[in-house]
């Protein structure tokens, strides 16, 4: 008993090197060469990072308005735009003392989770070790993934990927697997409204339209609501920390929606993702973003025409749901139907191959595996196992390696500073402003301050961790001041150490009547609502953990 154990955990420790074998593997091509090279998103994204390095240098976990970037215009993103799952590329920025080995550092580690949990996952599907190793590789090397991360640099969208696997596994533990396994959905969604809105919008649109196909083939529905029920609560009090002050600034006041497309036009035809996915590209094209899930996947869905019948049930219905997610990012999709309505939220079409990226690369460990079984000899198997592992890295390897020398994305590299931008645009510093703000937008981004009725620009404005400091504003007492800084909740003005009453601004933006001719703070001071979900999500994520350990090392399961 004791020697298998003491095995079980060197399999273990060995899985765990491998996975972090792989994880290097994922960012050294690109990392050694000391630049992050230019994604669509990099300079938003980046910025985020740097933000959140600012703020973690001075003792602060939670910017709920930026400061420190963002042309200090006090930017909400840490309310509108999840920040948590965003801390480790910030936390190995100041560690290491390199933002771009830092942020690649942070890419590593994800990429760690996500070959973490999907063999986890597929594991607990009563798949072999082997299965489980080979889908893990293929969905963390699968192309989509390998764009999000450094072709869009699409950070939010990349988080979403990490915790898919939890998501589906937990659907299917709710349905037909292990009901106890309920956590698994709601820590899964959690995370990934902590990482990214819209593609927690995406999964839980998947997992009901899953939920509602499949609940008539459960035979004890009682408890599959009961158990979807509590995975609900769960999501719910985990994300408290960013759901609360999000609803709560949403029912505060009218915003546009974020970057509104015509998602019939945005929409790519069959014949081009297919070429795209052919020539394994993860280049940023040049005429429209045209991508696709890359040659092994679409061997996948080929190669799975010939296997379907070896299938199992789950794997059957997984392989069709892979095809049928393939499709519906195509023109063959009816999309004008969703013009406008909720679903055109999503923007791209193309962002539903997430979801073909992890049911592709479960079908092909089941076409993998099916292969390994009809092989007899002991070093046939051994040698089959490791050209799987290198078909696999190969082609991303030669992907990457093409990436490196484009033209687009030498574009613009970032070599541990951005340089200033003109114009607020760039970073979309119009979203999250207030519907009233948005018509004085270029006002605000310029930081035109209205003393008396005449604009002055601010020069000396001082950041703190959700404060900003407007110092020689040329002010006397009396005078009404409209600040640069568009309205929020929670946003307190003080001057001489006293609050100011903020009095109504035709831009919407922070005005008040002056006391003296000192400097002037804004802050964001943290309300009930904030300070209530910050506690339940701590609480939540204390009492998980105890638990957990509690089960592994008290009663050992």
């Amino acid at each position: 008993m004791e020697i298998r154990l003491k095995k079980k955990r060197i399999m273990t420790f060995a899985q765990i090197i491998f996975f972090i074998a792989l994880s290097v593997w994922f960012v050294y091509p690109l990392q050694k060469n000391g630049v992050i090279y230019f994604g669509d998103d990099m300079e938003f994204h980046v910025n985020r990072i740097l933000e959140l390095v600012s703020n973690l240098k001075r003792g602060n976990v939670y910017p709920y308005i930026y400061t420190y970037t963002f042309d200090k215009i006090g930017y909400p993103l840490g309310m509108f735009y999840p920040w948590i799952t965003l801390l480790p590329f910030a936390l190995f920025s100041v560690i290491v003392k390199n933002t771009v080995t830092g942020i690649y550092v942070g890419f590593a580690f994800y990429t760690f989770l996500t070959l973490v949990f999907m063999y986890t996952c597929v594991r607990k599907m009563n798949k072999s070790k082997f299965q489980a190793n080979i889908a893990a590789v293929l969905y963390a090397f699968c192309t989509y993934r390998t764009i999000d991360a450094f072709s869009r640099f699409a950070l939010g969208e990349f988080l979403g990927m990490v915790f898919l696997p939890l998501c589906l596994y937990g659907m299917y533990a709710i349905l037909f697997g292990n009901k106890n396994d309920w956590p698994f959905l709601g820590f899964g969604m959690s995370f990934t409204l902590l990482s990214h809105v819209l593609s927690t919008f995406i999964f839980i649109l998947s997992l009901f339209s899953i939920f509602i196909i499949f609940i008539w083939f459960v035979e004890n529905k009682y408890s599959t609501f009961i158990s979807l029920f509590k995975s609900s609560i769960l999501a719910i009090l985990s994300s408290a920390i960013f759901l609360f002050p999000f609803l709560e600034q949403e029912t505060f006041q009218k915003f546009s929606r974020p970057a509104p497309m015509d998602i019939t036009s945005t929409a790519n035809h069959m014949d081009q993702i297919v070429s795209a996915s052919l020539r394994n590209s993860v280049l940023r094209s040049t005429s429209g973003t045209v991508y696709g899930i890359g040659i092994i996947l679409l061997i996948v869905i080929i190669i799975g025409i010939v296997f379907f019948e070896k299938f199992d049930l789950t794997s059957k219905v997984i392989y069709l749901l892979g095809i049928i997610s393939f499709v519906i990012t195509s023109t063959i999709f009816p999309w004008n139907l969703f013009r406008n309505t909720p679903v055109s939220v999503i923007q791209f079409p193309m962002r539903i191959l997430v979801l073909t990226s992890v049911f592709l690369s479960y079908s092909g460990s089941d076409i993998v595996d099916i292969m390994l079984n009809s092989i007899n000899s002991m070093n046939g198997r051994k040698l089959f196992k490791v050209s799987m592992i290198l078909l696999i890295l190969i082609p991303w390897f030669s992907s990457i390696s093409q990436l490196k020398k484009d033209s687009q994305s030498n574009f613009e590299v970032y070599s541990g500073s951005l340089k200033e931008y003109r114009y607020g645009t760039a970073w979309n510093l119009d979203q999250y402003t207030p519907k009233k703000s948005v018509p004085f937008y270029e006002e605000i981004e310029h930081h035109l301050t209205i003393i008396n009725g005449k604009k002055e620009k601010v020069i000396s404005i001082y950041s703190r961790p959700n404060e900003l400091i407007y110092k020689n504003l040329k002010i006397k007492s009396g005078e009404k001041v409209d600040l640069p800084i568009a309205v929020y909740k929670n946003l307190h003005v003080y001057q001489d150490n006293k609050e100011l009453n903020m009095i109504n601004s035709k831009r919407n933006t922070v005005a008040f009547r002056a006391n003296s001719n000192k400097s002037v703070i804004v802050k964001y001071v943290p309300s009930t609502i904030d300070r209530l979900g910050f506690f339940l999500t701590v609480i939540t994520w204390v009492c998980s953990l105890v638990i957990i350990i509690y089960k592994r090392v008290v009663k050992g399961n």
